[in-house]
């Protein structure tokens, strides 16, 4: 059993921009504030992760830390901009899967499958060592992981990157699927871009059916 910490972040080229507005639905004229939170999220925000490396899988705590709480807490009260920094907290977390991806292919010269989140109940039937949950500040608290924007998570190895969890939206074939990365070439682009509805809501799609709110304008 070996444990290992990592700190890292994202750089805001990596966020994709085009991607994320596709992605949790937000209307062109958004993009302004998408692009200012995601410039100013990653030069703040820092992931932390602990793995724990099993003989047949990994136990991992990923964590953006209190810093994001608070930041969302600043932002409650204004809707848009909550709702923007909640889809980065998301993205964020997306993103930090692929890189365990990684570090357990450095570590272990194996990709990890599919993600087991865990609640309070199913750790203690988890055989690993929880001491890199206390390294990274999480913790459980009234029933809750804190920092919010945490997760504990196991998964199983897989010796192909093509059974990796990280890789699926890779090999699947609904190109029209929000979450999936940029589709090739100008046809299937074009082909999501006349799905979308824009300029109808006063708040963005994604806004909208969080709260119930299709309001037009």
């Amino acid at each position: 059993m070996e444990t290992e910490n990592y700190t890292f972040s994202f750089q805001y080229e990596e966020l994709e921009i085009g991607h994320f507005i596709k992605r949790y639905h937000f209307d062109e004229k958004d993009r302004k504030l998408a692009e200012a939170v995601g410039r100013f999220l990653s030069e703040f925000i820092t992931v932390q992760a602990g793995i724990c490396y099993l003989p047949q899988n990994i136990s991992c705590v990923v964590t953006l830390g209190i810093t994001f709480d608070k930041l969302a807490e600043l932002t409650a009260e204004h809707l848009l901009l909550s709702y923007c920094i909640e889809c980065y907290g998301m993205e964020f977390l997306s993103k930090a899967y692929e890189k365990i991806n990684i570090f357990s292919f450095q570590k272990t010269g194996k990709w990890i499958g599919q993600y087991h989140f865990l609640d309070e109940e199913d750790i203690e039937g988890v055989e690993t060592d929880w001491n890199i949950l206390a390294k990274t500040g999480v913790a459980w608290k009234q029933g809750m992981l804190h920092p919010l924007k945490s997760v504990i998570f196991t998964a199983e190895y897989k010796e192909n990157k093509e059974e990796s969890g990280c890789d699926h939206c890779a090999q699947c074939g609904n190109v029209t699927c929000t979450f999936r990365k940029e589709a090739e070439g100008k046809n299937k682009r074009e082909k999501i871009e006349n799905t979308m509805d824009l300029g109808r809501e006063i708040y963005s799609y994604g806004i909208s059916n969080i709260f119930g709110r299709r309001t037009e304008i």
